[in-house]
């Protein structure tokens, strides 16, 4: 066995390694020198579709039995840097952070394609630090939309410490290197729970979740409204519009192939985003673009932050900071109440629904901050997210299916005052 097959061995095991669905052919694209004697090893693996770069930290220890590797060239034992206290809090100082009051470390579990790192200060959790298992080319747009919005004093995201990046070889680009980011640091927010959880209960419950979803519509608005003044804009170019539509269009063509009850309303849908594309769009700007009541936080005393800014998992890194409808992200928490009342299934679950998404766009549309609520627009985002949803659970959760295409009826029907 060579150094990278003990790597391998101990890699795939891991909640972050992504490629468990395949055979692992890993290569050591670098190894750079990190904190507290560590090694940032940069490991590239080629079986799967895409190839996927994985940043790897380890440090020596003097423990063989709590080895995660064996380098079989030298017979050291070598620990994932993250769960070693000295590399975190050495990563916290790099990142800026004063880490003088730091009095311990601790890794979260539960993570899946990160590793975060919370730190306490006098036996009090102030500070976490999330250490992004892979990598990509590009500032992570976490990073550039939570820094942007901490300074501009935006009370609706944790408060932003700082991050730090790295550069690695990449034949494939003209300079024979790429950068990107390897971690951030943000405020801890204790005691919290994240509004999927809370409006599921309450939905469940029957109970009138209105106010909450007021002050969420608020909080979406104002991150909305700091956006477009810390961060690009761009005006809605013809062929950007046409793009758009053809993404709705070929998303409505695989979701028809597959779901019957989808094809039967093409005609209706298709007038929705004919209609949509006739208007005049908005300026574009930056957004959470992955927004739903899983990524939003409740904070005792203090109200809604959102989070997880990294936009929508299956867009390419690059794109997810071109900027972009901020009604989507409107059209994004419409959906999200619309599972949480019919998961919940409470006792009348579509009224709870109404109910809320009703404020919600009530009170976004008078919030400081918020984009123009052109209707026909919004009617567009939903339907094409109602239309996503449709075959995702096709493929994946056939019993839910009926939950999109309640929504695809629901949105049909709506007619904007």
């Amino acid at each position: 066995m060579d150094f990278i097959d003990a790597l391998a061995a101990w890699m795939t095991t891991q909640r972050w390694y992504a490629g468990k669905g395949h055979q692992p052919r890993l290569r050591i694209l670098d190894a750079q020198p990190g904190p507290a004697g560590s090694t940032r090893y940069l490991v590239m693996d080629d079986a799967g579709t895409l190839p996927a770069l994985y940043h790897v930290p380890l440090v020596p220890t003097s423990s063989a039995d709590e080895a995660d590797v064996i380098d079989p060239r030298d017979g050291s034992a070598l620990v994932d840097a993250a769960r070693h206290q000295d590399f975190a809090v050495a990563t916290l100082a790099e990142m800026g952070v004063d880490v003088r009051r730091v009095t311990g470390a601790r890794v979260l579990t539960g993570e899946q394609s990160n590793t975060s790192i919370v730190f306490e200060e006098r036996g009090e959790p102030t500070i976490i630090l999330k250490l992004f298992r892979t990598l990509h080319h590009g500032e992570n747009p976490d990073v550039t939309v939570q820094r942007a919005l901490s300074a501009a004093g935006s009370p609706y995201i944790p408060r932003f410490f700082g991050s730090k990046d790295a550069s690695w070889p990449d034949v494939g680009r003209e300079a024979g290197s790429a950068h990107g980011t390897l971690g951030f640091a943000q405020e801890f927010l204790p005691g919290v729970r994240d509004g999927w959880a809370i409006a599921l209960d309450a939905a469940r419950e029957g109970r009138d979740f209105t106010d909450a979803a007021r002050d969420l519509a608020i909080a979406v608005a104002g991150v909305h409204g700091a956006l477009s003044v810390t961060l690009d804009t761009a005006d809605a170019a013809p062929d950007l519009v046409a793009a758009t539509g053809d993404t709705w269009q070929r998303r409505l063509r695989i979701a028809a192939s597959e779901v019957p009850a989808v094809a039967d309303r093409v005609d209706a849908i298709d007038a929705v985003y004919r209609a949509a594309l006739d208007e005049a769009w908005p300026r574009l700007q930056r957004i959470h673009g992955d927004l739903h009541l899983g990524q939003v936080l409740a904070v005792p005393g203090r109200g809604w932050r959102l989070v997880d800014f990294e936009g929508e998992p299956l867009r390419p890194m690059e794109e997810r900071a071109i900027p972009d409808l901020a009604l989507r992200d409107v059209a994004g928490m419409l959906r999200s109440f619309d599972y949480a009342g019919a998961v919940g299934g409470g006792p009348d679950a579509a009224t709870w629904t109404a109910d809320c998404q009703r404020v919600f766009i009530d009170a976004y549309a008078t919030a400081a901050g918020s984009a123009d609520l052109d209707g026909t627009l919004l009617r567009a985002l939903v339907l094409d997210k109602a239309v996503y949803e449709t075959i995702y659970e096709a493929r994946n959760r056939p019993d839910w299916l009926p939950v999109p295409l309640a929504g695809i009826d629901a949105t049909l029907t709506f007619r904007a005052a």
